[in-house]
């Protein structure tokens, strides 16, 4: 009778301790602070392309992304699923839309923290601010709100792996440069056109300045460090520019080989100009080695 009882005591606690381990809670920490889930969050909305990047590295699909049309053309990188529903505008998505879609979290990202308090009368919301000037450089935060995104989703083995296929990627990349250049590694400077056709070039603080330092490369065109590391500048301003010359596409060649300061660059002048297939230039840790590679296979 007693060997009964001792059996059905260990049988009860094993399941509750099972039980226990199911359901316990956990910590995760975003811009805001702590937060403490119950479960791992499975309906998903993000409003930020930057972390709606993060969620696809992570082999995370979300319900709902904002401006899908725009991804596919200006971030490319990583693929969106079909079955992503479109928000809405980054600065403003649809909170018809979003209620719509049961979400049981919502992800902000850098300059919408005034949403947080209306959407979380729809769901539970984490903010992840990826730039800011405050940052020691938006390059290393990039790695940190990377795994705080994957400690949400308890995805910190596969989050640590990639960060570490990311580093060894870049040892490779660095030393095909070093072969090709030797000591005397030539200066890129990256730039992209607004859908204004008005140039931005990047420099202190971006994440295209992060990767070049990964390659030990830099700019020949200087900024003062702001939130985002770029800076609007006219065509004429690119006329310093002796190195090479990165643009991201998508951009009018048309346009360009039209404008009469574009044809002055020396950059231009010495056939120095690398045209670099369309991908974020404020995206995730991750989105620097597609624009990496694609820079170090052109240098070759």
């Amino acid at each position: 009778m007693l060997r009964l009882i001792y059996r059905v005591l260990i049988f009860t606690l094993t399941f509750f301790l099972c039980d226990l381990a199911i359901t316990k809670d956990y910590q995760v920490t975003d811009t805001f602070g702590r937060h403490w889930f119950k479960k791992t969050p499975e309906r998903i909305v993000v409003t930020d392309w930057t972390l709606l990047q993060n969620l696809l590295e992570l082999g995370i699909t979300p319900l709902g992304a904002p401006e899908i049309d725009k991804y596919k053309q200006y971030a490319v990188e990583p693929a969106l699923p079909s079955s992503i529903a479109d928000i809405g505008l980054r600065k403003a998505p649809s909170f018809k839309q979003i209620q719509a879609l049961k979400p049981d979290l919502i992800i902000l990202g850098t300059g919408q923290k005034k949403l947080a308090v209306p959407l979380s009368r729809i769901a539970k919301v984490v903010y992840y601010k990826s730039f800011s000037s405050h940052y020691r450089t938006n390059g290393k935060k990039s790695r940190t709100i990377f795994l705080q995104m994957a400690e949400l989703f308890q995805k910190t083995k596969e989050a640590d792996h990639l960060l570490s296929s990311l580093d060894e990627n870049f040892k490779v990349l660095k030393t095909q440069l070093s072969a090709k250049f030797k000591t005397n590694k030539p200066k890129v400077t990256f730039i992209r056109f607004s859908e204004e056709a008005q140039p931005l070039v990047y420099g202190n603080n971006s994440m295209l300045d992060h990767m070049l330092k990964q390659l030990d490369l830099k700019s020949e065109f200087e900024i003062r460090k702001n939130n985002w590391g770029e800076q609007r500048i006219a065509i004429s301003d690119l006329n310093t520019i002796n190195g090479y010359l990165a643009i991201i596409e998508p951009i009018d060649k048309q346009f360009l080989n039209s404008h009469p300061d574009w044809k002055e660059i020396p950059a231009v002048k010495n056939n120095k100009v690398i045209f670099i297939p369309a991908n974020w230039t404020y995206g995730g840790a991750l989105s620097i080695l597609p624009i990496a590679q694609s820079l170090i296979q052109q240098l070759n």
